[in-house]
């Protein structure tokens, strides 16, 4: 999968959690009519967050789900971890190596966004 897309009941405080996030990636973020989108520098698009108008629109609000996001090295999870935090996210898993994975783990942490969703940054480096 190359990009997804989540649509928020709240765009503003979405727009200042996933702002946060994308810095702290080194993402960039790009408005559109109804939402904003967040890429990488070369242009690539990696998610997409709409609104929904209520009685307008028959696209409901995403249901809770993960969202994986990708960081070069241990230093940039901690930075997202914090930053998502500041933005209005909750603590879902504190950065760590993943038990799961034996010795290949993946360093990782996990926050919730104002929607709910969970949003996962790890590196295997």
């Amino acid at each position: 999968m190359t990009h997804a897309q989540i649509v928020s009941r709240n765009l503003i405080a979405a727009r200042r959690f996933y702002g946060a996030a994308a810095r702290s990636l080194g993402l960039s973020m790009q408005d559109s009519a109804d939402g904003f989108t967040i890429g990488s520098a070369n242009g690539g698009a990696v998610l997409s967050v709409t609104s929904r108008n209520p009685g307008l629109d028959e696209q409901p609000e995403t249901r809770p789900t993960l969202v994986a996001l990708e960081a070069a090295n241990g230093r940039i999870v901690r930075s997202f971890f914090r930053e998502a935090l500041r933005a209005g996210g909750q603590d879902i898993r504190y950065p760590a190596p993943s038990d799961a994975f034996g010795s290949a783990a993946p360093y990782m942490a996990q926050v919730s966004d104002p929607d709910g969703n969970c949003i996962e940054c790890s590196s295997r480096h």
